[in-house]
């Protein structure tokens, strides 16, 4: 079969890792391409061929209308052009200018839909009903999308993770000689590095090891200002952007999730697979669907500073416990394999 995925780029993201994940694991079989709208800085390999549309974001809101007009309009002499007998679209700029240029599009939801921007509220029940199905990343996301808007065309598939990629990348050595704790993501807002700095902070366990976040994006200033106010300037490393993360994870004594919202935080199941024990804030979507507390990691309060601090020094100090996440950590993401997860969408054709 002819195969399109549809994204915004392909230079770094969980939605994009998943693209990644997929084309990769379907090319073999089918006659794969992937479809961009900004095709610079290529981070993630992919399947099949690039096909780069070059139609750029608009940050103003008039901007952001028309774009979704002016990207239909290239994808309709696209999609006519190649004839392609399945067509899956990641996130919302994607997403809406698809539909409108072919109904049988398969859409992705990739986050809470509370934590939609506002410019795009108002195109989900207009547009997305309209799709051939929407998926969503989480089951609690797909029940959200059912009471919030009315969906009837909703299922659930999980994001993928390639064990044996990530088992082969992680023995690559790393700088970092002291023991550490990992946190992986953009310097942002929403993943919530102010409350994994203020927990750390708290903690006993920051006696004995650092907090290492790898990672970059516009709050790096504020973030470093919060790590030299609390004293950790020599603690809490803000590595910036790392090449092979896997080698992190799999050297780190556990990793740490502390985002406002998250959708299916691949981050989660690549530590995992990498056998590293997690602790996780339990975001409203996402985590709780990958972390079985006490099996193979905990999960904390969301946004709560005192039990994360609380959390990070039991999984410290409680060797035994570890030993027990880190055991259960491979086996609990195996279901998720880039041919499994496959198969799931292709089934939606």
């Amino acid at each position: 079969m002819k195969i399109a995925f549809l994204i915004g780029h392909m230079k770094s993201g969980g939605a994009e890792r998943a693209v990644s994940n997929l084309s990769l694991a379907m090319q073999d079989e089918h006659d794969v391409s992937v479809i961009v709208f900004d095709g610079a800085d290529v981070g993630y390999p992919h399947g099949g061929n690039l096909i780069n549309l070059n139609v750029l974001p608009r940050p103003s809101k008039l901007g952001k209308v028309f774009i979704i007009l002016e990207r239909a309009f290239k994808l309709r002499k696209l999609y006519k052009e190649h004839q392609f007998d399945g067509i899956f679209t990641f996130m919302e700029g994607p997403g809406f200018p698809s539909v409108l240029a072919n109904r049988e599009t398969i859409v992705s939801v990739h986050d809470n839909p509370k934590s939609l921007p506002q410019i795009y509220r108002p195109f989900y029940p207009l547009i997305y009903p309209k799709a051939k199905k929407i998926v969503a990343c989480a089951k609690a996301i797909e029940q959200k999308l059912i009471e919030q808007f009315g969906f009837t065309n909703t299922t659930t598939i999980y994001n993928s993770v390639d064990a044996s990629n990530a088992i082969s990348k992680s023995s690559d050595p790393i700088e970092e000689t002291r023991p550490f704790l990992l946190s992986v993501g953009r310097l942002a807002p929403q993943k919530g590095f102010d409350f994994l700095i203020k927990a750390f902070a708290a903690s006993q366990a920051k006696n004995e090891v650092d907090l290492l976040i790898c990672g970059e994006g516009d709050d790096r200033t504020e973030l470093q200002a919060l790590i030299d106010q609390h004293g950790l300037t020599d603690k809490v490393i803000l590595k910036g952007n790392v090449d092979n993360p896997f080698a992190y994870y799999a050297k780190a004594e556990f990793f740490v999730l502390s985002s406002r919202h998250e959708g299916f935080p691949n981050i989660l199941i690549e530590a995992l697979a990498c056998e590293c024990p997690c602790v996780s804030y339990d975001c409203e979507t996402g985590p709780n669907e990958i972390i079985n507390h006490e099996e193979n990691g905990l999960l904390v309060e969301a946004e709560n500073v005192p039990a994360l601090t609380e959390a990070i020094d039991r999984l410290h100090a409680d060797k035994e416990l570890h030993t027990t996440f880190k055991q259960n950590a491979r086996s609990s993401v195996e279901h998720l394999s880039p041919q499994a997860i496959a198969k799931e969408w292709l089934a939606l054709i």
